[in-house]
């Protein structure tokens, strides 16, 4: 995903907290701006194919949407076949039926039309706002509404929320003046609004190298990852292929732009393949990995910034499930803080299952014989996890210094009978050789919770990084 910021930095709105309100550019400075927006619209496709482009964002200082050349320039590219989605952060000041008109006009596809609107209340009526959406909603665009977190206008937020149609995510960003922490009541009422304005609280340390697949493009022909990050260099749109590792000397990504651009799994969640356009999935069930996934490899506990979305996910009503080769005792420890976000899970690689509502507990196991231990003695020492008189899972455990590798795993596993070895399945985790039914993966435990629950594949997903996430990902369309 691209986004793109010219020159541009007039505005039309007076907003308090903005440096570009009520600032007008000259007839040259205008001339500039769309003579730069156009030589990157018209350079974009040639570069489409080596950066993989698919989306695109106009993310301007001042109010873009108010001139046609945008309009017509996001028409242009929507009408590529490779381009999935382009939009545009604005204040909806525009015309609906003009601005549309432009862009139908200039062969504009409507369905790939996604806007960030943000609302200010101390500029545009709450009902104003709210038609503008409607209109942009029925013309069969997509899009997110948001304002800023400034407490003394949280009474025309609410009003906002109640006035917009159904299925429009409305957002909180955080007040960078507020110059002091919101209260406990001022955060609970922005929870409210938006179940996902803790992650604005709580914003990530930075991580360069999870800034890959982005571009933040400039007018003057400078590239950034972001809007936070350093330049790789400056010239006019002569992009690496690939680009470099991203400079970054920030502490941490500190707003929406920065944040939601990163290949985090918590934002393709919420927000699907392009999040930085703020627009949900809306699902009804996620399927965690925990470790590398929730808790970072060599870490001891989930971070703010992840565990922020997971509450929003919970107060959205969302199952919110494990899915791990831990077995449950331990999934339970190593995430003590959070587990009662979550309905459950698929443990031990599958061969555990568990769901956790009010009226009860369902569980079901894949067991198998535990006599094939006998067959393992003195191969590596051997944890035995059991369900009543079953074994649903084998760990051959090794120290932490002496990790398995495939050769030795494989010759172990002739040492089994063959009339076992056709009913079980065996993956290695570093010093872990985990055992268990052939019948069990993950994939198949997600399958069987969300047929409890009534729940279509199309509404549930995943975020896992290891070898046994693959096929659980993939049956999610990962």
């Amino acid at each position: 995903m691209i986004l793109y910021r010219g020159s541009l930095k007039s505005c039309d709105q007076s907003c308090i907290y903005c440096p570009f309100s009520k600032q007008k550019s000259s007839v040259r400075e205008l001339e500039r701006d769309r003579a730069q927006w156009l030589r990157f619209v018209e350079s974009l496709p040639e570069r489409t194919k080596a950066l993989d482009v698919h989306a695109l964002m106009v993310v301007p200082y001042g109010e873009a949407l108010l001139h046609p050349w945008y309009w017509e320039g996001l028409a242009r590219l929507s009408g590529m076949e490779w381009m999935e989605a382009v939009g545009a952060q604005t204040n909806l000041s525009f015309s609906v039926e003009g601005a549309l008109g432009t862009y139908l006009g200039a062969g504009g596809q409507v369905g790939k039309l996604r806007l960030w609107a943000t609302f200010h209340p101390e500029m545009v009526s709450v009902e104003a706002f709210a038609g503008k959406c409607a209109q942009i909603q029925e013309a069969g665009a997509a899009l997110c509404v948001g304002a800023v977190g400034v407490p003394e206008g949280l009474g025309a937020i609410r009003r906002l929320k109640e006035a917009l149609p159904e299925g429009i995510y409305l957002w909180i960003n955080k007040m960078d003046g507020l110059k002091r922490s919101y209260t406990m009541e001022e955060k609970e009422a922005f929870l409210d609004i938006d179940p996902y304005f803790g992650r604005e609280l709580a914003c990530p340390p930075s991580d360069a190298s999870r800034c890959r697949g982005r571009l933040f493009v400039e007018g003057d022909g400078k590239v950034r990852a972001c809007n936070l990050s350093l330049p790789y260099g400056v010239g006019q749109y002569t992009w690496q292929e690939p680009p470099p590792m991203p400079k970054c000397k920030r502490r941490v990504c500190s707003c929406y732009l920065a944040y939601g651009g990163r290949d985090d799994p918590m934002n393709t969640i919420l927000f699907g393949r392009y999040p930085l356009f703020r627009i949900p999935r809306r699902l009804r069930a996620v399927f965690f990995d925990i470790d590398g996934t929730l808790i970072p490899r060599g870490g001891s506990s989930i971070p703010a910034h992840t565990a922020a979305g997971l509450a929003g996910l919970a107060r959205e009503g969302v199952y919110l499930f494990f899915a791990t080769t831990l077995p449950y005792g331990e999934a339970m420890e190593r995430c003590r803080g959070y587990r009662h976000l979550f309905a459950g899970g698929v443990f031990a690689g599958g061969a555990h299952i568990r769901l956790e509502k009010k009226d009860g507990v369902r569980e079901k196991f894949y067991c198998f014989d535990g006599g094939i231990r006998h067959h393992l003695e003195g191969a590596a020492r051997t944890l035995v996890y059991r369900s009543g008189e079953g074994v649903y899972k084998m760990t051959l455990l090794r120290p932490r210094r002496r990790p398995w590798e495939e050769r030795e795993a494989a010759g172990i596993w002739e040492a089994v009978p063959a009339s076992c070895r056709g009913s079980l399945r065996y993956f290695l985790e570093g010093s872990c050789m985990q055992i268990v039914s052939a019948e069990a993966d993950k994939a198949t435990g997600a399958s069987i919770l969300c047929q409890w629950l009534g729940i279509p594949l199309s509404e549930a997903a995943a975020a896992g990084d290891s070898k046994e996430d693959e096929g659980l990902l993939r049956f999610f369309g990962a």
